[in-house]
């Protein structure tokens, strides 16, 4: 890009503060704030809460009730179907290869259905519950209740449809057991924990990410401009990288299914696993040029770099481990022999702002 041209982009005003303000747009003062009330949120943010906390629901959400109701009535059909049947005694419990190991009479079957409904009316209660008694991972504002709340919404009907069929999956193995039909559970009930996990980890990381997402900046940069204190890049991510991270989990799933023993050590790991990737590719992430410092915020990484430290700026693909979620990316060189690589989506403009702040260090763009 030519020196001085900047072209349009998108820019992040930020208040003194340190909170987001779309630059041109009105604001409250202290003294015409909405009040607290009880739940912790202001009057603005209770009332767009519970209002998408109380929408009708999308077809999305009914498909999935739905599911989840056929799959609980399926279980108690089954169960009744086969009831007279049964043997005395039934199985229990199964061991990681899915033989069974502990066996009791066949009203334990019962027990297992009364504790399907438990869950099916536990999952189906709490969202009746008043949005504000719901443990929230950050505080909803205007802008961000709507996302917030459709995302919690999927998150719960999809967890009730997983479990419902990990439910019907496990009736059907211990009644098939009990009448000789299987000689164990099936190894693929693994897939519903994988299932379950996955999809618990991955809803509340959505439900995070749009709870930290900032409204976009009506604000544009042109050419002759001069550059505004705080400038917020994106980071890029690669859907490839993120692919790649789906590799590990299989690992434990397939020594599962062949019967190994440490398939239990790594289903133990890939809580962590999972918790930790997706911080990493789901949280938002972005670099913030400030006058004095180049601020970078992705995944779990959280520093600054001083602008009057760097000496040397240009494009790279060094695919070494670093606070970049793409191979598409920036070294940034210090005076102190460090090198910190940041992928920005904006990755043209980013090195023209950083020319302009860092007038003693070599910038490249290309």
């Amino acid at each position: 890009m030519p020196s001085g041209d900047m072209g349009e982009h998108h820019i992040q005003r930020v208040r003194g503060d340190g909170c987001s303000s779309p630059s041109g747009g009105g604001t409250r003062s202290s003294t015409s704030a909405a009040p607290v009330v009880p739940g912790g949120h202001d009057g603005d943010s209770q009332n767009t809460l519970e209002a998408a906390w109380r929408k009708p629901l999308e077809p999305g959400e009914r498909l999935l009730e739905l599911v989840a109701a056929v799959l609980l009535l399926a279980a108690f059909a089954w169960v009744a179907a086969w009831w007279p049947h049964l043997p005395d005694r039934v199985p229990i419990h199964f061991n990681l290869r899915g033989e069974p190991d502990g066996f009791a009479g066949r009203s334990s079957l019962g027990l297992l259905l009364e504790v399907v409904g438990l869950i099916y009316g536990l999952l189906t209660v709490v969202t009746y519950l008043l949005a504000s008694l719901l443990n929230w991972p950050v505080e909803p504002r205007p802008e961000t209740a709507l996302r917030m709340t459709r995302a919690s919404r999927y998150l719960l009907r999809g967890l009730k449809v997983l479990v419902m069929g990990m439910f019907l999956h496990l009736t059907v193995g211990v009644t098939a057991v009990a009448m000789g039909w299987w000689t164990g559970l099936t190894p693929w009930f693994y897939l519903w924990v994988v299932g379950v996990v996955g999809w618990v980890v991955g809803g509340c990381t959505w439900i995070y990410r749009a709870g930290r997402a900032q409204p976009p900046s009506p604000a544009v940069l042109r050419a002759g401009e001069a550059l505004p204190d705080v400038i917020d890049f994106p980071a890029a991510r690669s859907k490839i990288l993120m692919a790649l991270t789906a590799i590990p989990p299989l690992i434990p799933l397939y020594l599962a299914l062949r019967g190994d023993e440490m398939a239990i050590v790594g289903f133990i790991a890939l809580g962590p696993y999972l918790a930790v990737i997706g911080m990493t590719f789901w949280r938002p992430s972005y670099y913030r040029i400030t006058p004095t410092h180049l601020q970078i915020r992705v995944g779990l990484m959280d520093f600054d770099v001083p602008l009057a430290r760097i000496r040397r700026v240009r494009p790279t693909w060094n695919p070494a481990a670093s606070a970049a979620l793409a191979l598409r990316r920036v070294a940034v060189e210090t005076d102190r022999g460090e090198t910190v690589l940041v992928s920005p989506a904006d990755r043209e403009t980013f090195l023209e702002v950083l020319r302009r702040r860092c007038p003693q260090a070599e910038v490249k763009t290309r």
